[in-house]
């Protein structure tokens, strides 16, 4: 009995050896790589080029200036040749797009002083910003959002914005700064509390609280003034005259036209203040 036990425990063994084991199925290979198709689709994009929706966010510009820095004035179009400005875009601090034009000075081998002109629109402002492209400036001429008021933040963030860009593409030891009727008084304002601001022309300033809260934080910088005589602002003119502690340009201009009309009518008008805008930037 024992040997018989012996026996079928061998032969059980000796089948454990011919069983055919279970085939585990193993990671299957991928499938060939397609061919590229024959034909592209010829489709146009209905966008917004990116550059335009995010404009600064891919310019090569903004990308190599170190973090916080201040942005320059962002080309908002293509300048074509034989054209005398570039329209530019400036991001306020709202995140609003401030649409203006840019002189660009001639002169390229050194930074070169920068004019910020603010205005109702740039329209008015004739030949003046050719003319001092001609001298040698850098001029930015930015309208004014509609209904500005010149005490209120958003104001006060706009002009500290374009001042700002402006300098980024001026020698900003070297800046002036041009306002007519509104922008007269967000230009003041604006100058009164940013150093930045090296002279100041005002043409037919229109606030008298502003004039009277800004000019004594203004001194002793220089300021040039011109308004109207039968303008009802030529009393503002006339407090900020007796004011100013700095140098004093003063071109009172017969009748009732204001601001960038001034320039219009005058016909010495223009040529006195480039004179001047000259002499402080000099």
């Amino acid at each position: 009995m024992r040997k018989l036990t012996v026996i079928l425990f061998v032969l059980l063994f000796a089948a454990c050896d011919n069983v055919v084991p279970t085939l585990t199925p193993t990671h299957p290979l991928s499938a060939p790589t397609l061919e590229s198709s024959p034909t592209v689709l010829p489709l146009m994009s209905a966008r917004q080029p990116t550059q335009y929706l995010y404009a600064g966010q891919n310019d090569p510009t903004a990308a190599a200036l170190p973090r916080d820095s201040e942005l320059p004035p962002l080309a908002a179009g293509t300048l074509a040749p034989g054209e005398t400005h570039q329209p530019i875009a400036i991001t306020a601090p709202d995140g609003m797009q401030l649409l203006g034009d840019l002189y660009p000075s001639r002169q390229t081998d050194l930074p070169t002083p920068g004019i910020l002109m603010l205005a109702a629109s740039n329209e008015g402002w004739l030949d003046l910003p050719l003319r001092l492209q001609a001298q040698g400036y850098n001029v930015l001429a930015m309208p004014l959002r509609a209904d500005t008021d010149a005490n209120s933040l958003t104001a006060r963030g706009d002009f500290e914005a374009m001042l700002n860009a402006l300098s980024q593409s001026a020698d900003p030891g070297h800046l002036a700064v041009v306002g007519a009727e509104t922008g007269a008084d967000v230009a003041l304002l604006g100058c009164s509390e940013e150093l930045l601001c090296d002279a100041l022309a005002l043409l037919t300033p229109t606030d008298q609280v502003v004039a009277q809260n800004t000019i004594i934080r203004y001194n002793p910088r220089p300021i040039f003034l011109t308004v109207g005589q039968s303008d009802t602002s030529f009393g503002i003119v006339e407090f900020l005259r007796g004011s100013a502690r700095g140098d004093v340009g003063y071109v009172p201009v017969e009748g009732a036209e204001r601001g960038a009309a001034l320039l219009g009518i005058s016909t010495t008008l223009t040529d006195q203040l480039i004179e001047w805008l000259g002499q402080q930037l000099a």
